[in-house]
């Protein structure tokens, strides 16, 4: 059985674990390996960042507001990214993204408050 890079794809002669045939090949499969990672949390950022301006820019200078679960929806919040969960006394889970957190009703509201 004959190894080959795991960058170039050239024959290795040597060692029967070896991964590369060259350092620089090693820094070259490693180097891509970081930013494709790197890209994935950016674009993850970005949807907690925005995330966080639509809940600010319908709060305003509120605490505490009810809304309509479909205003979120138009203004393309996207539910599937928070950065936390908290459970309270009352067994009610709250959904964070960074200061701002939301708990969904049954009836298509949701509560939005800003932490202090």
């Amino acid at each position: 059985m004959k190894n080959e890079c795991q960058q170039c794809g050239k024959t290795l002669l040597g060692r029967t674990d070896k991964k590369f045939c060259s350092v620089a090949c090693k820094n070259a499969f490693n180097f891509a390996k970081r930013k494709a990672t790197r890209n994935a949390v950016k674009e993850i950022d970005s949807y907690l960042h925005r995330n966080r301006e639509i809940l600010a820019t319908l709060m305003g200078d509120s605490k505490k507001e009810i809304l309509d679960r479909a205003v979120l929806a138009r203004a393309r919040f996207r539910w599937e990214y928070m950065t936390g969960i908290y459970k309270n006394k009352q067994g009610k889970w709250y959904h964070i993204v960074y200061d701002y957190a939301w708990m969904e009703f049954t009836d298509q509201s949701v509560l939005i408050v800003r932490k202090s």
